[in-house]
């Protein structure tokens, strides 16, 4: 099943705030909260919302550092083990393969230089494959929002199935 107006206008108001009350999601998408509800379940199982989760200030629990880190995989048959093993690291939030020179581009939150020193040069450079890295840190952030933009259907989405003119 597709997505629709209804269902983009609850997906944006749990963005701004996952613990809104489904009868106050209702309220304002005109909804009964047993709709919002089913809804909201049906896009939990067809994987458009993945989790619920909680936001924390990272400063306040004193993780200080936040970094980039560029990893080169010096052969394809490492990327794999390389991705499993990043991805237990508590520290690491972000794995992405680009483009580019690197391999991979790992974004990374730690409290302290020490902290910094173990995570690239005892655990990530370590791992089997890994070449090169180079890190780059934060100095400030001007903006980190986790949402997502969530874009309106495409204007052939939003005719009527009757009016969709064949492509063959």
């Amino acid at each position: 099943m597709g997505i629709d107006a209804k269902d983009r206008a609850i997906l944006r108001i749990l963005q701004e705030d996952s613990r809104t009350a489904q009868a106050e999601i209702g309220r304002r998408v005109g909804l009964s909260a047993a709709a919002v509800n089913e809804r909201m379940r049906r896009l939990e199982r067809e994987g458009v919302i993945r989790r619920f989760s909680v936001l924390l200030d990272e400063q306040k629990l004193g993780v200080e550092i936040t970094v980039f880190l560029e990893v080169f995989i010096e052969s394809p048959a490492h990327e794999r083990e390389f991705v499993a093993l990043v991805s237990k690291l508590p520290e690491v939030q972000e794995c992405h393969f680009v483009t580019g020179e690197f391999s991979c581009l790992v974004k990374a939150r730690v409290t302290d230089r020490r902290a910094l020193r173990e995570l690239v040069l005892d655990r990530i450079n370590s791992l089997a494959g890994v070449r090169q890295t180079r890190t780059y840190i934060v100095l400030d952030t001007t903006r980190d929002d986790p949402s997502i933009a969530i874009p309106e259907p495409r204007q052939d989405e939003t005719r009527p199935a009757s009016r969709r003119r064949s492509k063959s």
